[in-house]
C-alpha cells in the first residue's frame, strides 16, 4: 500500500474525501490548509512519514520557490482539459445568455497555452483573464481583489476561479462564480498514476549499490607491506569518518587490497547527486594521500550490484582523472562523475560495434565511449587530443586509435589545422560509427 500525503484548501476536502474510496493500491493523507504559509509546516511534519506527497499546484509553486526542491516525490494534481471544457458547457447550458468575454478566469494564461481555449474562443468571446501575482504569503488577498474589482467596476458577469481558499469570500460578496475542481476520475487516474510511478522509484531505490575502491597503481607498483597496510588503515579511517559526515549508512568490508560499500540505489544517488558528482572522492582528496578508484554497481542481486562496481572501479584506474564511475543495473555506465569529460552510455555492444572490434583491434569498451563522445560533443568532428581527454588516454593512444578507424574506412581526415606558424599541424577526423559503418 502506498501511502499518499495530500495537501489541499479547506474547501476540497469533500472531493477529496470521495475520491478515497476509489483508490486500490494507495492510502490518503489529508492534510487541509487556510493560508498557503501553512502549507510548509504540513509538509515538513508529514512527508517523512508518507511515500509521496500530493498537492494543489499553488501550494506546488510556492513551496518550490521557498525550497527550490522536495526531499520525497512530490506531485501536484491538475485540471485536465476534458474536465475544463465539460465544465464550460455546464455552464453553457445553465447560462445560454452568458457572453465569456464578461468572464474571468484567474488560472489560464498564455504560459500554459491557455488550455487550448484560444482555438475555441474567438478574440470577441475570449473569456478575461490575468497571471496571477508573485506566489507568497498575501496571494490570496492579491488574487481576490482581482475579482472583486472586476465585479464592482462591473466588467464581469461572472467568475472561474482555482483558487479555493477564496470562494468562501466570493460568495459573501455575492459574486457569481465556479470553483473549478478535477473531476472524481480524473482525480482517482492521477493519483493512481502517481502511486505506480512511487512503486517504481521504490524498487530503483531497493536495488543494492555497491562500491568498489582500491588504492591506485597496485597493480603496477605494488608498495611494501607496511606502506600498504598503512595505506588501508588510513583508507578505512577515511570511509568510516565519511560515513559519519555524509549520514549514509555504508557496511564497510575488506576485500583483499580493497575496500566494498554495500547501501542502497537510493543512498547512492544522494551522495552522487543523482549521478553528476561524487561527494565520496571529494572527501578522500582531501582525507588521504593517495589517488583511490572508485566504482558503483547496483544491481537487483549482491552478484549483480558486485560485478557492476568492479567493472566500474577497472574504469575509474585505467581513466588518466582517476573520476568515479558508476554502472547501473541496466548496463549504463556514467562517468567519470564531476568532469567534463563524463559520458553516459549503455554496456551494450551493437553487431556493427562487435565487428569494428574485430576488424580494427580496438575494445568494444573504447568503441562505445567513442559513440558517446559524438554523441555528448553533437558532432562527428575531433581532434586526438579531445578523444584522449573524452575517453581518458594518452594523445599518443588516441592517435593509434583514430589511425585505426581511418585505416578501416571509419574515419577521415576532413583538414588540417594550423594552429601557429611554427609546429605540427593537427588533424580533424571525421568519425561515422554506426549501422552505416564499413565492417
Amino acid at each position: 500500500m502506498i501511502r499518499l500525503g495530500v495537501i489541499i484548501a479547506e474547501q476540497s476536502l469533500p472531493k477529496l474525501q470521495a475520491v478515497q474510496g476509489e483508490l486500490g493500491k494507495s492510502e490518503l493523507i489529508l492534510l487541509t490548509y487556510s493560508r498557503l504559509e501553512e502549507t510548509k509546516a504540513l509538509y515538513t511534519e508529514h512527508c517523512h512519514r508518507v511515500d509521496g506527497m500530493i498537492m494543489t499546484e499553488l501550494s506546488y509553486r510556492y513551496l518550490e520557490l521557498q525550497w527550490g526542491g522536495f526531499p520525497v516525490p512530490t506531485y501536484a494534481y491538475h485540471i485536465h482539459e476534458d474536465d475544463f471544457y465539460k465544465i464550460l458547457f455546464q455552464i453553457s447550458l445553465k447560462r445560454p445568455n452568458l457572453d465569456f468575454s464578461r468572464v474571468f478566469i484567474d488560472f489560464i494564461y498564455d504560459e500554459n497555452g491557455y488550455l487550448g481555449l484560444k482555438e475555441v474562443l474567438g478574440p470577441a468571446s475570449f473569456p478575461q483573464t490575468k497571471q496571477l501575482p508573485e506566489i507568497r504569503e498575501d496571494f490570496y488577498d492579491t488574487a481576490l481583489e482581482h475579482h472583486v474589482s472586476l465585479w464592482r467596476r462591473g466588467a464581469i458577469d461572472y467568475s472561474i476561479t482555482r483558487v479555493g481558499n477564496i470562494v468562501p469570500q466570493l460568495e459573501e460578496l455575492g459574486i457569481p462564480h465556479l470553483y473549478l475542481f478535477p473531476s472524481q476520475k480524473s482525480l482517482v487516474q492521477q493519483f493512481e498514476h502517481i502511486a505506480t510511478e512511487i512503486e517504481v522509484l521504490k524498487l530503483a531505490d531497493n536495488q543494492i549499490a555497491v562500491g568498489h575502491l582500491s588504492i591506485h597503481g597496485l597493480d603496477k607498483e605494488p608498495p611494501g607491506i607496511n606502506d600498504l597496510e598503512l595505506k588501508l588503515m588510513l583508507l578505512h579511517k577515511a570511509l568510516l569518518e565519511f560515513t559519519v559526515e555524509a549520514k549514509v549508512p555504508f557496511i564497510i568490508q575488506k576485500a583483499g587490497n580493497s575496500f566494498e560499500l554495500i547501501s542502497s540505489a537510493k543512498d547512492l544517488r544522494a551522495i552522487t547527486d543523482g549521478f553528476t558528482r561524487c561527494s565520496l572522492t571529494a572527501f578522500l582528496h582531501g582525507s588521504v594521500p593517495f589517488t583511490v578508484d572508485i566504482g558503483w554497481g547496483t544491481g537487483d542481486t549482491m552478484y549483480k550490484a558486485r560485478t557492476n562496481a568492479q567493472s566500474a572501479s577497472r574504469q575509474s584506474s585505467a581513466s588518466t582523472m582517476h573520476g568515479t564511475f558508476v554502472i547501473q543495473m541496466n548496463g549504463q555506465v556514467i562517468g567519470p562523475l564531476g568532469e567534463e569529460s563524463c559520458l553516459d552510455y549503455r554496456n551494450e555492444v551493437s553487431p556493427q560495434l562487435q565487428l569494428l572490434h574485430e576488424t580494427t583491434g580496438i575494445s568494444t569498451l573504447q568503441l562505445q565511449k567513442i559513440v558517446a563522445v559524438l554523441a555528448k560533443t553533437e558532432r562527428s568532428e575531433i581532434t586526438a587530443e579531445e578523444l584522449a581527454y573524452h575517453l581518458g588516454v594518452t594523445i599518443r593512444s588516441a592517435n593509434r586509435i583514430l589511425n585505426q578507424l581511418e585505416e578501416k574506412g571509419v574515419a577521415e581526415v576532413t583538414y588540417v589545422k594550423q594552429e601557429k606558424l611554427r609546429g605540427r599541424p593537427k588533424k580533424i577526423y571525421r568519425i561515422q560509427l554506426g549501422p552505416q559503418a564499413p565492417g
